[in-house]
């Protein structure tokens, strides 16, 4: 998480590219609708490889294509590590991230399928489907870029955009996990009208603390 702080705000920026939390759910998540996806469409290549003999080229090809994602994953590690990573775009990263889940889940879904005797594997490599999207969702869940501006004692957040009047709040709880929380927020509720505005959100340990403090005194 990329976090930044002076005396009257503090911002903060979590995604895929700061958070191994949010990249690992999200490159599993889509490498497993695409893992799903590609496995069908081998299936139906295979199918017609047999027919003149050609299986093994195509089990070839698929280990020559898993084994060069896999590879580019590795290089792309090494540049970051290094610091030398800055050339390609965030769409390539993404890109990578996703090749490498579904070349992972697609070993999953065919093992699954092929060494679980009976309908209960096909049960199984059929459910890392819904796994993948709930994955997706927790990714987006976990996203989370905003400042909190104490002497205003708002939280600006973005994607989407939201103001928080720490006002229109009656109390926050947290429950931390490392530099992160996962805060619920209690709005007043004056003359008994809803107060619109995110109940639950991913923020900085920090920030969750001193905001739980600050409704708290």
């Amino acid at each position: 998480m990329a976090y930044m702080t002076d005396s009257s705000r503090v911002e903060w920026h979590r995604d895929a590219d700061t958070s191994l939390a949010i990249r690992l759910p999200w490159a599993l998540g889509v490498g497993s609708l695409l893992a799903a996806i590609s496995l069908v469409v081998f299936g139906r290549v295979f199918g017609l490889a047999t027919q003149i003999g050609g299986q093994k080229a195509v089990i070839g090809l698929l280990f020559v294509v898993g084994g060069a994602v896999l590879a580019g994953a590795f290089v792309r590690t090494r540049r970051a590590s290094a610091g030398s990573d800055g050339g390609p775009s965030v769409q390539f990263h993404r890109g990578v991230d996703a090749a490498v889940g579904a070349v992972a889940m697609g070993a999953v879904i065919f093992g699954l399928d092929t060494y679980v005797e009976g309908s209960v594997g096909e049960l199984l490599a059929a459910a890392t489907i819904p796994i993948g999207l709930g994955l997706l969702v927790l990714a987006i869940f976990l996203r989370s870029t905003g400042i909190y501006d104490r002497e205003a004692e708002v939280i600006y957040l973005y994607d989407p955009e939201e103001a928080i009047d720490l006002d229109d709040l009656e109390s926050v709880s947290a429950r931390h996990l490392g530099a992160s929380a996962y805060t619920r927020l209690r709005y007043r509720t004056p003359d008994g009208e809803y107060v619109p505005g995110p109940r639950r959100l991913i923020l900085p340990s920090a920030v969750a603390r001193e905001l739980e403090a600050t409704l708290a005194g």
